[in-house]
């Protein structure tokens, strides 16, 4: 009988594509999946003496690259180094803004789109190795997928589960196997996000600090919503592209842009206060108009003396999309409303903004 082993620990690259296999943090993966890794490969097209009729005699190898979707419940912190949970969404927003309560000591980390990712004050020439330990028959090895770049990041949060984050990525090469990294540590069971622990928000919120790096939000006259399940992608339009660089495999990255797309899933009703899944279809269909979200996720365990591990995403302006009320006959009717996001110039600064606390210094 196989083996059945694999683990993901996941380092931040100093310079693009150069293996970190050091100062890793260690992530439960929930699907686990080996990147997919793609190789230009070209029939040799030439006349080369050889009777072209019988069929191609070679194939010649010009490119490669992998991709990758990593599905994980979602924590704070990663183990190890705890600060990687926190990279991963530094690298797909583009930049970070990292600060510590002076009063109740948890650093607090705010992610958000840059319109230059790559400049030195953001990212710079760094990426991301994934590096996947898989058992080859009994003996572990680490395989590192280097120049990691996350194109989306989907939350997926449903009653009675954990939150489910998955990212979307992309990178360079496979780098030469080595042995197990051996020992990971994974980050406690409370630091996790789970359904019962989430407070998702409509209405007038309170952002404190200077946008688009506030440093916390408060919700005292937010209307309280309590959906059956919500679902948020956010994608960034990256890709990679190979140029006449003297490398097999892509060194420069283009940036799109950045797009958001939500679903409720919620009973169809029209509450006499509170939100109205009704009076929402019903606004879509006869103007369409906005709304604000804000989803938080408070796990309930101190990352200083005073406040807890948590997360937050900042929604400010989400465009109704419609959605249809479902009828059947043995249940009450729901519907799950659809909104997408829209730049709020005016006041965040950003499309989609998180806010997460923990006790690492850095991400």
């Amino acid at each position: 009988m196989a083996e059945n082993r694999i683990y993901l620990a996941l380092g931040e690259e100093a310079s693009r594509g150069v293996k970190e296999a050091s100062t890793v943090g260690y992530m439960p993966l929930l699907a686990p999946s080996i990147p997919k890794m793609e190789f230009d490969e070209k029939k040799r097209a030439e006349f080369r003496g050889e009777e072209s009729v019988k069929g191609q005699s070679s194939f010649m190898r010009m490119g490669q690259r992998w991709s990758a979707s990593i599905e994980m419940p979602f924590f704070t912190e990663s183990g190890s180094a705890k600060g990687l949970a926190g990279t991963l969404l530094k690298h797909f927003f583009g930049t970070a803004v990292s600060s510590q309560n002076g009063t109740t000591g948890q650093y607090r980390h705010m992610v958000y789109p840059a319109a230059n990712p790559f400049s030195a004050s953001n990212l710079g020439d760094r990426g991301l190795t994934l590096n996947l330990n898989i058992n080859e028959g009994a003996v572990m090895r680490n395989w590192p997928f280097v120049g990691g770049r996350v194109k989306s990041l989907s939350f997926d949060q449903e009653a009675g589960s954990p939150l489910k984050i998955k990212a979307d990525l992309f990178g360079q090469k496979r780098d030469a196997v080595t042995a197990e990294l051996g020992n990971p540590v994974f980050a406690q069971e409370s630091l996790r996000c789970d359904y019962n622990n989430l407070k998702l928000y409509t209405g007038a919120i309170t952002r404190v600090g200077t946008g688009p790096g506030y440093t916390d939000f408060s919700f005292g006259s937010a209307t309280l919503i309590k959906p059956d399940k919500v679902s948020l992608k956010i994608d960034n339009g990256m890709e990679d592209v190979l140029r006449l660089s003297g490398l097999d495999y892509p060194d420069k990255t283009r940036m799109g842009q950045f797009k958001a797309t939500m679903e409720i899933t919620i009973d169809w009703e029209d509450p006499a206060s509170g939100f109205s899944s009704v009076s929402e279809l019903n606004g879509w269909i006869s103007a369409g108009g906005t709304k604000s979200f804000f989803l938080h996720w408070d796990t309930g365990t101190q990352a200083g003396s005073g406040e807890n591990h948590g997360l937050y995403i900042d929604l400010p302006v989400m465009q109704r999309m419609g959605g249809g009320p479902e009828y059947k006959l043995e249940k009450d009717p729901m519907i799950t409303l659809k909104y997408e996001g829209l730049f709020d110039g005016e006041t965040t600064g950003y499309l989609a903004g998180i806010l997460l606390k923990n006790t690492a210094a850095t991400v």
